[in-house]
């Protein structure tokens, strides 16, 4: 309940209430104010940060309790559960062993660099920098959002890069080397499922839409106009923790798309429609109820993890590089920029929510470079 007076330097609100963490009764007073109306219009907005937030002011709270509410209140209703769950899984496992007993005005910018750098010894670079900006993006909002820190001891942090060469490189196949990996993606002699073409359709389907893995297991024939040559995307599907699978809304809002096939691919997707018919009487496999695109003998969704693997065998088979099934992601964004796509064209196709991460590609082959510089020299010939 907030109070007022008139004091020589202006109008003063001054709030009495519980802080949550202690059960302590706390004040807040602040002064200055022209009218007693601004003073008590800025009394009933402190009032709402505090019942809105509930964190101890002047960095007192402790950091284990500060981020699992940060997490629970902030973080759970704004993003993907699939984001959520890395977030929390890095809060729970890597940050709050770490520095939960540690107040959050306590944190130091010397002492978070040597535990970044104890980091590295141990994770990838990709891994370190994921938990930084989880913890980094936590303080920040400590500062600009609840206002319970001044400063940002997490800022101008470096993370050492990874040795090698190629890494953090966009990994894709070339068009030669995406031929002859298609080429393998059938069944082995004496396989145990000799006649069903599900994973060469899955990769065709991937390499020539530039569709997310979750998108892709997650269709089901209505998605599929094969006479309009369509493919609609609403939906992806994600395995929390690796547990059980469940389906949700696209990545972002401009994931939400209709993706145009190029004849190869209908082609490619009108025989696999009625080898997937042949597969199921051949084998007594169970039919899907959802009517899903790709699924197991048990008419259940694929399991993401098992088809990476999958693809990781036709690799080594075909003697290509081992990649993941995101690669056909990229090696479709590489090879339509390099066919003269307009990026604007490819980023739309892809689903990017940002033409900016559409444009890492343009500096992963050389063709590109190559026929910019070939159109530059015909034009001043």
């Amino acid at each position: 309940m907030a109070s007022f007076r008139k004091r020589s330097n202006g109008w003063e609100y001054r709030i009495r209430y519980i802080d949550r963490r202690t059960g302590k009764y706390r004040e807040k007073s602040k002064s200055g104010f022209r009218t007693k109306k601004e003073a008590e219009l800025a009394a009933a907005a402190e009032e709402l940060r505090i019942e809105e937030h509930g964190f101890a002011e002047n960095g007192n709270e402790l950091i284990a309790n500060y981020l699992e509410k940060w997490l629970e209140t902030y973080k759970r209703p704004a993003v993907k559960l699939n984001t959520y769950l890395v977030q929390e899984r890095n809060v729970r496992l890597n940050i709050i062993p770490r520095w939960g007993n540690y107040r959050l005005k306590d944190l130091t910018r010397a002492e978070y660099q040597r535990w970044i750098n104890e980091l590295r010894e141990r994770y990838s670079e990709g891994t370190v920098r994921r938990i930084h900006s989880i913890f980094a993006s936590a303080i920040s909002d400590a500062i600009h959002e609840f206002g319970i820190l001044r400063d940002n001891p997490l800022q101008k942090i470096k993370i050492a890069r990874d040795e090698h060469e190629d890494a953090g490189k966009i990994k894709f196949f070339t068009v030669d080397e995406l031929s002859r990996f298609l080429a393998a993606c059938v069944p082995v002699k004496h396989a145990k499922y000799q006649h069903s073409r599900m994973h060469q359709a899955l990769f065709t389907l991937l390499a020539r839409t530039g569709l997310r893995i979750g998108e892709a297991l997650a269709l089901t024939w209505d998605d599929i106009d094969l006479i309009k040559g369509t493919v609609s995307v609403t939906k992806t599907l994600i395995y929390p923790l690796n547990t059980d699978p469940r389906v949700t809304t696209p990545k972002t809002r401009s994931s939400i798309r209709t993706i145009k096939l190029d004849p190869e691919t209908i082609r490619a997707m009108k025989e696999y429609r009625v080898n997937q018919k042949e597969t199921i009487l051949r084998y007594g496999f169970q039919r899907s109820d959802l009517n899903l695109v790709f699924h197991g003998p048990d008419g259940k969704w694929l399991r993401i993890n098992v088809v990476r693997e999958y693809m990781y065998e036709v690799c080594k088979r075909a003697g290509l590089p081992r990649l993941s099934p995101h690669a056909l992601r990229h090696s479709h964004a590489v090879h339509l920029l390099e066919a003269g796509a307009t990026i604007r064209y490819v980023a739309e196709r892809l689903g990017h929510a940002s033409i900016k991460t559409t444009e890492k590609y343009l500096h992963v082959t050389k063709k590109i470079e190559k026929d910019a510089l070939d159109l530059y020299a015909r034009y001043l010939s």
